[in-house]
């Protein structure tokens, strides 16, 4: 078999039949080293893919982090299914969440106007505009063009006044249309850009859905994290990512994804790459989750004094927000999964009352005492 040349759905393809096959009797030594090269030939075109979406990529502090620049304008139109009244220049992109309705503009005041948000005329504007002088109409136009503007967006389905596709087309500015209402298009547009543009990051670790909690999974390269995240799969709970972890800041919210090409992909050392959809069902897997909560792995250090009471308060800052961190000493014998489980119920009790276990004992020991 040339694995060289063989394309990646069917190399996955390979892998997962391999693995199927290894549950139910022990490989032959060709099929091994079919299963070794397979593997190597799926992880140089994972790491390939990878350095393609990391170029331009900042370090800071060893980890890598990136800010989207922009979504460009013809992307806004595929999204949010625009008309093009006007087309603009090609590279023009949006790099602000924020919307401008430019009726104070279009009455002459320009102070604190801010042309670099995306404009948006709804029916006050564009009743605004009808009810002016024609004359009056062309010079405040005019003028409101003589600005850097990205896009103009005129909602409702209204149609444009002429000035407007004049000086669109005179400054190569695009002039777009929805047929939203205007209120419902800019709700719409907040939320899009919102996304599109939050600070983004990309961590190592495994992100899981335990019982509702987002749990990130860190700690040094096989320690055993793929490992613990397949045995909460058989447990019911789903899988994020694994290995590569995508963190955006969204209102302050951390949504944690995975990359398009390892979706739904669990490495485990000595069996290869597993396709947890194809093994455990597409309920296994959800396509993005909140980080919740960090667990943090690391051996076990005798030496180490580690919290044994639950009130030690540390966290993870992850792009500027403040994660709950919890380490976990591993070493044989100890039942990680279940841990893992123990800490997801845990952190939502916490959330919903403010008694803590120690503040129980401590009530129990003043009642023995008579205090």
């Amino acid at each position: 078999m040339d694995v060289e040349n063989t394309k990646i759905e069917n190399v996955v393809e390979k892998i997962n039949l391999l693995y199927k096959v290894s549950q139910e009797r022990e490989l032959t030594i060709e099929e091994k080293e079919l299963q070794g090269k397979l593997r190597k030939r799926y992880l140089d075109n994972v790491k390939r893919n990878f350095r393609s979406q990391l170029d331009g990529i900042e370090l800071k502090n060893g980890k890598k982090e990136w800010w989207k620049l922009g979504v460009s304008v013809k992307k806004l139109i595929d999204d949010l299914n625009l008309e093009v009244l006007v087309e603009g220049q090609d590279d023009v992109e949006i790099s602000v969440n924020d919307i401008n309705r430019p009726g104070l503009q279009l009455a002459g005041f320009y102070n604190y106007f801010a042309p670099d948000r995306i404009q948006v005329i709804g029916k006050a504007e564009w009743s605004f505009l009808d009810y002016m002088q024609i004359e009056l109409r062309k010079k405040r136009v005019k003028k409101y063009f003589s600005f850097d503007i990205n896009c103009l967006i005129i909602a409702r389905g209204l149609e444009p006044h002429p000035e407007f596709i004049k000086e669109a087309k005179k400054h190569n500015i695009w002039f777009l249309r929805s047929n939203l209402v205007t209120t419902q298009f800019i709700s719409k547009t907040n939320i899009y850009l919102s996304d599109k543009l939050a600070p983004e990051t990309r961590l190592h670790g495994v992100l899981v859905d335990v019982s509702g909690i987002g749990i990130l999974i860190t700690g040094e390269s096989g320690i055993g994290k793929s490992e613990v995240a397949l045995e909460l799969i058989k447990r019911g709970h789903r899988l994020v990512t694994d290995d590569a972890v995508d963190i955006k800041e969204i209102d302050g919210q951390l949504i944690g994804t995975s990359p398009k090409i390892t979706i739904g992909m669990l490495e485990v050392r000595g069996i290869g790459i597993i396709d947890v959809t194809t093994l455990y069902g597409l309920s296994a897997v959800v396509q993005e989750k909140e980080v919740n909560l960090v667990m943090n792995f690391e051996h076990w250090k005798d030496d180490n004094d580690y919290d044994r009471l639950g009130i030690d308060n540390e966290y993870m800052n992850v792009l500027g927000v403040d994660v709950k961190k919890l380490t976990v000493p591993i070493r044989p014998g100890r039942n990680i999964a279940v841990i893992i489980e123990a800490a997801a119920v845990n952190y939502r009790y916490t959330l919903m009352s403010k008694i803590t276990p120690v503040d129980v004992i401590e009530n129990r020991m003043n009642d023995l005492n008579g205090i």
